[in-house]
């Protein structure tokens, strides 16, 4: 447990002039790590002084990111890193309070609500239609092509405030589909995020087999899971003057899902020259 006294003691010490006091206090309260946020919160909300309350703040950073980067590093060494806990540590870096058993009620809640209409005897044509009605009619959920916002990537704000991007969206669609064993993986098309429905699920994403060979037809989470074929792929590629390349029709892991979702948030904050967000999400792309 944190040493209040201690902690008390090291926080009075943070508006010091003298550059070595400082870096000694700043080290020794970052050695509590993430159990000391709280005394530190409560500091900065009392504190008056400028210079203690802009190094309380970059103190609070500095704690929760290294916490999050510990939690990447982890999934990131997992055999199969899950689509969930990538995109929750991103949700998390923007939101350090929320909690992994608050998604995890919110979308075992959605899921039911699915599979209580389901029929696996259906064809998946059918069965995605009924999925459509639910996800997008019943729970109102809502794609957005794209944002400037960095809430409309997080997976805690897309489940309350009901939209997000394609990527987002895109990757909440995924999960519960795969939960209800249906094979559908998202698809990094260029400026845009899809997805397929494949004819059996993918467990080697890196194997010889022909991963496009495997989907049955796309996705388009945007426009409210409407169905669309490989060739209308094509069509949008050309519009754009892109050659059409193999990983604009297949399949992606999770890693290269979560990746693409990293790259999205860096060209946002590059455009808001928002240079500590950029630091930070590039040294997790980096460990990837």
């Amino acid at each position: 447990m944190p040493n209040a006294p201690e902690i008390h003691a090291l926080i009075r010490l943070l508006d010091d002039d003298d550059k070595e006091v400082f870096a000694q206090v700043h080290s020794r309260l970052k050695s509590y790590g993430i159990e000391i946020i709280p005394d530190l919160e409560k500091a900065w909300a009392d504190e008056s002084n400028l210079l203690a309350h802009k190094r309380l703040e970059e103190i609070i950073h500095e704690i929760q990111f290294d916490d999050v980067l510990t939690q990447w590093k982890n999934w990131l060494y997992l055999d199969s890193p899950d689509l969930l806990t990538g995109a929750f540590l991103i949700a998390r870096y923007h939101y350090p309070e929320i909690q992994w058993e608050a998604i995890q009620k919110k979308i075992h809640k959605i899921k039911q609500s699915i599979w209580l209409e389901l029929n696996y005897n259906q064809t998946p044509l059918e069965q995605i239609q009924i999925f459509n009605q639910v996800f997008y009619s019943y729970h109102n959920f809502k794609g957005i092509q794209s944002s400037a916002d960095y809430q409309d990537f997080c997976i805690n704000n897309i489940l309350d405030a009901k939209k997000g991007t394609s990527i987002a969206i895109g990757v909440l669609y995924q999960v519960l589909a795969q939960e209800l064993n249906l094979p559908v993986y998202g698809v990094n098309l260029t400026r845009h995020f899809v997805l397929a429905f494949c004819k059996k699920n993918i467990f080697d994403f890196y194997g010889e087999q022909n991963l496009e060979r495997e989907v049955m037809f796309y996705i388009n989470p945007v426009n409210r899971g409407s169905i669309f074929s490989r060739t209308e792929i094509k069509d949008y590629l050309t519009k754009l003057g892109i050659e059409p390349q193999t990983i604009f029709f297949t399949p992606a892991d999770n890693k290269a899902i979560i990746a693409e979702m990293l790259n999205n948030l860096i060209e946002i904050y590059e455009q808001q020259n928002r240079y500590e967000r950029l630091n930070d999400l590039y040294k997790l792309l980096r460990l990837m």
